[in-house]
């Protein structure tokens, strides 16, 4: 896992996140709650432990996704505690602990939101139980604490989509560089760009772009085996390569061992790919 690097998009997020997990903690189950982001953890995976997975889907400011590992007794525990029901560890996880569980997170992430706004605009996150990720990210831990409790960690993973919407915003809110600036506040702004160090070796889903369209409902629902389409792109025009639903290259098609691929002849400057259209 890279560091959390206080000044960078990333910290800033996560931050958020850990200071409304603390605040909504506190407030909802009774007793003092604090948080803290785990920055030796080097084990980079989910933990075997029987467990429940919460989804935070962003979208809007920020778009992507947090999936966040809840160990099954620490669930009971905070479900317990948010029914104001007495904790028994040999207790079944019931359905209405879930619901418990999955209210408590939607509080939290009503007030991630909330603190996502002066950064990064209006950010809707949707909070469900979810299945392990099959996809890759980034992984980290936040350590929740309590005196009776002891400390618990919470696994979360950040989606690749997240982590390149975390760059790109941050590439759009940076403001232009005076003529003169001195070493301090020269220092300033170095330390608050994006740490592009940090996505450098996260999977990212390309999509290649023929061309496209637009069609009423009813030719959509006339569609069938055998109808044919016609594209807005000539044959000679280059095709799109695209992350997201942002243009970062354009090509010819070509077709190698079977499999189509592209042979770029345009590409965005590296710094603003995720930010060109």
């Amino acid at each position: 896992m890279p560091a959390i690097t206080p000044g960078t998009s990333l910290h800033k997020l996560v931050d958020t996140i850990r200071q409304a997990m603390a605040t909504v903690f506190s407030q909802a189950l009774g007793s003092a709650w604090q948080v803290a982001i785990e920055n030796d953890d080097q084990s980079g995976a989910a933990t075997a432990d029987p467990s429940l997975w919460l989804r935070f889907d962003l979208s809007g400011g920020l778009q992507g996704a947090v999936v966040i590992q809840v160990q099954t007794p620490h669930a009971l525990l905070w479900a317990s505690k948010f029914l104001s029901e007495e904790f028994d560890a040999s207790a079944q996880l019931r359905p209405d602990h879930t619901e418990a569980l999955e209210e408590l997170f939607r509080q939290v992430a009503g007030m991630v939101a909330t603190g996502l706004k002066s950064t990064w605009g209006e950010t809707r996150i949707e909070v469900k139980s979810s299945e392990a990720p099959a996809w890759e990210g980034v992984m980290l831990t936040l350590l929740a604490s309590e005196t009776s409790a002891g400390t618990l960690p919470l696994r979360c993973r950040l989606s690749s989509e997240l982590l390149a919407s975390l760059s790109s915003s941050a590439s759009v809110a940076a403001p232009a560089a005076a003529p003169a600036r001195s070493e301090e506040t020269a220092a300033a702004t170095t330390s608050n760009e994006p740490n592009f160090d940090l996505l450098l070796g996260v999977d990212l889903n390309l999509t290649l772009r023929f061309g496209q369209c637009v069609m009423s409902l009813r030719e959509l629902l006339e569609l069938n085996s055998g109808s044919v389409i016609e594209l807005d792109r000539e044959v000679t025009q280059p095709a799109d390569l695209l992350l997201g639903d942002k243009l970062i290259a354009r090509g010819e098609v070509v077709i190698v061992d079977g499999n189509y691929g592209i042979r770029v002849t345009e590409v965005a400057d590296p710094r603003q790919r995720l930010n060109t259209i």
